[in-house]
């Protein structure tokens, strides 16, 4: 018995033949990918999330859009001259840039961008695909067969080679990427409600509860009534001053005594917890936030450490997009090029904007302002 059971054991391990690999073949559904490594925590299934909050929040949508126009700048063709001349009338006949732009912004949002070439009257045209209604089927090998697109009740495949994929953070044999904004979700929500808190408690804070001592009993219910009428809210105004008045003011004879209860709400610690999120949040999103005309750090090594690093995301941006134009796109063009992105971060004019900023900020003096720039420092007489 137990050398059956070890010899059923070593017969599972035995290699798979060619027909048995060809044979085993799945479509792996966006609702069905728990055994895909890049989507244990159901990336796929929150698409309409992140599509939300892409057009909610404002930390995203900035950092989304300002990543994918420096990722695509303007580029140029290298290789035999008559081909360079037909691929740059190729993409100035269909907006190879602004679809490049596009396809960086989806994929960074759902995780998966793809542009379908097809065959028509003008030789290869480019035609999106809704990320959202695209499968892609795999052997069980991870080798893709070809990708599923839905439109109603109908499914169309289409061979692998005619399907520009632009996939973030790809793991390991996965054939989908996954979203920029999986790793903020979270913590946006968690940011989101702690900020209604923040002015729940800023308004509860400005508005504070009276306490109201009435000597005669039967005057209870009109102090009650003045008491629950003193604040008026109107959001329909037209001035943001007029939503929430003040409308009356409080007199009243000896018999009353009025005391105003102190709030324990620790809004201070509120605010700390917020800024902490924002800062996580932000490195999430990869964008230094000199780009958003803030200083970045205290002195040259920091600010340098930030944009090297965001250079070298941008650039496995671009790699992702020339790999798949030149594997796919070009040889389907009979074009022998190659794509070349031009770097729009110009050294010497972002250490000035980093110079300036930092300065004014008061982190860095005159000098060492200049000495981030490379010019020398003034005479003493001149500080």
């Amino acid at each position: 018995m137990l050398w059956k059971l070890k010899q059923k054991i070593v017969s599972s391990f035995k290699t798979k033949s060619a027909d048995y690999r060809a044979e085993k073949v799945q479509i792996f559904p966006f609702a069905e990918l728990s055994q895909n490594l890049a989507f244990t925590m159901g990336v796929v299934q929150n698409y309409q999330a992140y599509e939300e909050t892409y057009f909610t929040s404002v930390d995203v949508s900035t950092a989304i859009d300002l990543i994918a126009h420096f990722a695509v700048t303007e580029f140029n063709f290298s290789g035999p001259e008559q081909d360079v001349r037909r691929a740059e009338e190729f993409a100035k006949e269909v907006k190879l840039r602004t679809r490049l732009i596009n396809d960086v912004r989806t994929m960074l949002i759902y995780g998966n961008a793809y542009e379908y070439l097809a065959d028509s009257e003008i030789g290869i045209e480019m035609q999106y695909l809704n990320p959202k209604r695209v499968r892609v089927k795999v052997n069980e090998f991870g080798d893709i067969l070809a990708y599923v697109y839905s439109t109603g009740n109908e499914q169309r495949d289409l061979p692998p080679d005619r399907v520009l994929h632009f996939a973030y953070g790809r793991i390991g044999n996965s054939p989908y990427g996954y979203s920029l904004i999986h790793q903020v979700y979270n913590l946006l929500k968690l940011k989101q409600k702690l900020e209604i808190l923040a002015a729940v408690m800023a308004y509860r804070m400005s508005h504070p509860l009276l306490h109201a001592k009435v000597k005669n009993p039967a005057r209870i219910p009109d102090v009650e009534k003045v008491l629950q009428n003193r604040v008026q809210t109107n959001y329909n105004a037209t001035n943001v001053e007029d939503q929430i008045v003040v409308v009356n003011q409080i007199v009243t004879d000896e018999s009353t005594e009025f005391e105003v209860l102190e709030s324990k709400l620790d809004l201070k610690g509120l605010v700390e917890m917020i800024q902490y999120l924002q800062r996580q949040i932000d490195k999430a999103l990869k964008v230094p936030k000199v780009f958003y005309g803030e200083p970045e750090g205290s002195n040259r090594a920091t600010s340098f450490n930030q944009l090297k690093m965001f250079s070298l995301f941008l650039q496995s941006l671009r790699a992702t997009v020339k790999e798949e134009l030149e594997a796919k796109l070009f040889p389907l063009l009979n074009l022998d090029v190659e794509i070349e992105f031009e770097e729009v971060m110009d050294e010497e004019l972002l250490w000035s904007e980093i110079a300036v900023q930092l300065y004014q900020a008061g982190i860095i003096d005159t000098n060492e302002a200049r000495e981030l720039v490379g010019f020398p420092p003034l005479p003493e007489s001149e500080e």
